[in-house]
């Protein structure tokens, strides 16, 4: 399978590289806007009250980071600036226009901290949230998880595209996390690639994976059903000559519903998932 790419479109305002950018060429339907603090005034003229969506603001050592959601673009700036309560200075706005992403917004931003309270804890980044009061949130609450699912990996990209990672701190060693082995899935005639976490007992299961995705072998679980049908409705599994391919990694607490999503039927993670030709079960005594 040839790799694929994305491409991103930057617009520099005033031809200023330091200043205000709009990004395009997300997938999600709403384009990102790169804003510093000092440039608030410039970027009311440029960005319309009535947008919405979700924001990230990051102080200059990138130490903090707090997210929030806007009904009336960048107004929602201004009152952060007026309080002065963080010395934020950039502003990673995420905006569309009403009625596009409405129902998805309040639930973009609490599977954002989730993620981000989740990669605080474990030191995946070396941000300090500063969302105190809406942490300890689930992910099995949020109703559009599948939906909102695609819309934070593209944000996750376009953050990362500018050494803003979220989920994972970039590093100039690339160095291997002992603790994060590679598995693969091959029963029904797929081969589908994942990251098993020994630490967490979790595994993300990697785009480019084959998915058996047929009528005879629908999910043992209703929920991981869904999640499939759901994925193939938006795109995020599509057919490529003749077979079923994951276009996004896709993360699972357990080991068992990861198994079922790529392989169908009812399916026992512990052994479907191997490394070097032997099951997890027999690696680490699961």
């Amino acid at each position: 399978m040839a790799m694929q790419g994305r491409t991103l479109t930057i617009q520099f305002i005033n031809d200023d590289p330091n200043g205000i950018r709009i990004v395009q060429g997300l997938s999600l339907r709403c384009d990102a806007y790169i804003v510093p603090r000092n440039r608030l005034s410039e970027a009311s003229n440029i960005i319309k009250n009535n947008q919405i969506g979700i924001y990230f603001l990051f102080d200059e050592d990138k130490s903090n980071v707090y997210v929030g959601r806007t009904g009336n673009g960048i107004g929602r700036l201004q009152t952060h600036h007026q309080k002065e309560k963080f010395c934020w200075s950039i502003a990673i706005m995420f905006l569309t226009d009403k009625g596009k992403l409405t129902a998805y917004v309040d639930e973009l931003e609490t599977l954002s901290i989730i993620r981000l309270e989740k990669a605080c804890n474990e030191k995946k980044v070396h941000y300090v949230l500063l969302n105190k009061d809406k942490r300890g949130r689930k992910e099995s609450s949020l109703a559009n998880l599948p939906d909102i699912e695609g819309i934070f990996s593209d944000i996750k990209f376009c953050l990362a595209a500018f050494d803003y990672n979220i989920e994972t701190t970039s590093t100039k060693e690339n160095a291997v996390d002992p603790s994060i082995i590679p598995v693969v899935a091959t029963r029904g005639g797929i081969k589908a690639n994942g990251l098993f976490n020994r630490n967490e007992g979790s595994i993300t299961v990697k785009a480019g994976s084959e998915v058996r995705l047929d009528d005879d072998h629908p999910a043992n679980g209703e929920c991981v059903q869904k999640k499939r049908e759901d994925f193939l409705k938006a795109g995020k599994i599509k057919k490529i000559k003749g077979k079923y391919i994951l276009q996004e990694d896709v993360y699972f607490e357990k080991l068992s519903p990861s198994a079922e999503f790529v392989i169908g039927g009812s399916c026992n993670g512990k052994t479907e998932w191997k490394s070097d030709g032997k099951t997890l079960k027999e690696l680490f005594n699961l």
